[in-house]
């Protein structure tokens, strides 16, 4: 896990004050390393586990902070200092960086710029007033500065109760924001802090005229050259693997790798999943350790997660805060399969589609989210105030907006919304949980899946037929293993 918190403040006695509270609580869970970058007005402090990949720099120039991995087109890693020289001016047009990272620079005379990865899956909040500029991989310690105002975002809350995770950005505190996907944060003390766009999903109708057939192998050729580009020949990885489609699918992109790979598993040895799991580990010639998943019997896993999160990300697999210190013991990269169901297996697609009237739409797409929070007319009655309906008919109204913003095609936007939604925030908890063990890699989010995901028909990507046809075609002895259906 990295958390970290940020401030760009000109009163030195009040920046150090905020310093001074924060870094006894900077650690949400013990036996993390705590380290700090500071130049001029500004000033950051971290905690992470001790083979997290973190880079920082400062002098009276400025600073620059890089949690992660960031990658740029040829497969190596930017530095602090390489990131300092894209980053030379706050209208930087630099492209942005696989991998899964958070990055800051500084510079004394101009400001700040921070941005995430390619969907934002690493948390980034950030609250600006008065000069003053608050950021970090949690809003929980921005309370502890002496110029934020603590106050109820009254829409923010009715977006998480309605869909179970943040929308537009908003969150609990007004003001508070998290960072948009694809965007970066720019800050100066004379221009108001804004976000703006950097990288946008890329759909397309670039290959639907194409054989299914040509389809999958580009899908396949996308996955293995983001699969190179992202996991390091030069040393060993592990690989979360369970016993469905995506960490299957990853382990035969792995299998080359030999004695490079070693499988972790979550769970108990008599687990359907486990079974399955152990039986793709040993096709593929893999090593593999069985970690338990931790019971919250005492709630503090969901505490910590309210805590640190606010309830922007749901309480998907809250038990990765008491099981990600086993990873201590695996190799310091962690293969994931987060966000492969989406991006190449198409597997919400369908909640836009309505099969009585066999037609795709905002409102089919809707309900299945809503369905994972409070419906419409629970929410008027739990929302105090005269003007609870109007909260809720603007929040739903917000989400449509937002859906019907990333294309004119209905299945491209159920696509879209569903990335930088459920994929970002319910999905995207345990990438930041479990890189207190290991950091996580993921190569479904590279920029070239997104790219002929982005191109490809619905009726390629929809109910993983493009994935069932890639691990029957290019890893059959994979194919022939039970399959966990979760």
């Amino acid at each position: 896990m990295a958390n970290f918190v940020l401030v760009v403040d000109p009163d030195s006695e009040r920046r150090e004050a905020f310093f001074r509270k924060a870094v006894m609580q900077i650690e949400p869970v013990p036996g993390l390393t705590c380290g700090a970058v500071s130049s001029g007005n500004f000033k950051a402090i971290w905690a992470a586990g001790e083979r997290a990949p973190l880079a920082s720099l400062s002098d009276d120039q400025g600073a620059a902070l890089l949690i992660g991995d960031a990658i740029v087109d040829d497969g190596s890693r930017v530095d602090a200092l390489r990131l300092r020289l894209l980053w030379n001016d706050l209208d930087s047009q630099s492209a942005p960086f696989d991998g899964y990272h958070a990055a800051v620079v500084y510079d004394a005379r101009q400001g700040l710029l921070a941005g995430a990865d390619l969907i934002g899956m690493f948390p980034f909040y950030w609250w600006a007033a008065n000069g003053v500029l608050l950021a970090g991989s949690s809003p929980e310690l921005f309370r502890l500065h002496a110029a934020f105002t603590r106050r109820v975002d009254r829409e923010g809350l009715v977006a998480i109760l309605m869909t179970m995770h943040s929308v537009a950005g908003r969150t609990l505190f007004d003001g508070v924001h998290r960072l948009k996907a694809g965007h970066m944060l720019r800050f100066s003390p004379d221009v108001a802090a804004e976000e703006r766009e950097q990288y946008r999903l890329p759909v397309s109708d670039r290959y639907q005229d194409l054989p299914f057939t040509a389809q999958v192998e580009l899908l396949h050729e996308s996955l293995m050259d983001s699969t190179r580009r992202h996991v390091s020949l030069d040393e060993s990885c592990a690989l979360s693997l369970s016993g469905g489609r995506d960490s299957r699918l990853l382990a035969g992109l792995l299998s080359r790798r030999g004695d490079n790979v070693c499988a972790v598993t979550f769970g108990k040895s008599d687990d359907v999943e486990m079974n399955c799991a152990m039986a793709v580990a040993r096709t593929s010639g893999f090593g593999q350790q069985l970690l338990p998943l931790e019971m919250d019997e005492n709630g503090e896993c969901g505490m910590r997660h309210a805590r640190w999160l606010h309830c922007t990300t749901g309480f998907n697999s809250i038990f990765h805060w008491g099981s990600a210190s086993r990873l201590r013991e695996a190799p310091a990269r962690l293969v994931t399969g987060y966000g492969m169901d989406a991006t190449v297996g198409g597997s919400h697609l369908t909640w836009a589609y309505d099969k009585s009237s066999r037609s795709m739409s905002f409102d089919n797409f809707f309900a299945s989210i809503n369905a994972y929070g409070f419906a419409e007319s629970v929410l008027c009655r739990l929302i105090r105030g005269n003007d609870a309906a109007d909260l809720v008919e603007h929040g739903k109204a917000t989400i449509r907006h937002i859906y019907e913003s990333y294309s004119d095609v209905e299945s491209q936007r159920a696509w879209c919304f569903d990335l930088h939604h459920r994929q970002r925030f319910h999905i995207g908890n345990s990438p930041w949980l479990l890189s207190y063990g290991s950091w996580p890699v993921q190569p479904a989010t590279d920029r070239g899946v997104l790219e002929v995901a982005g191109g490809l028909p619905m009726s390629t990507v929809a109910e993983r037929r493009a994935q069932d046809e890639m691990i029957r075609r290019f890893y059959p002895r994979l194919a022939q293993l039970p399959l966990d259906r979760n």
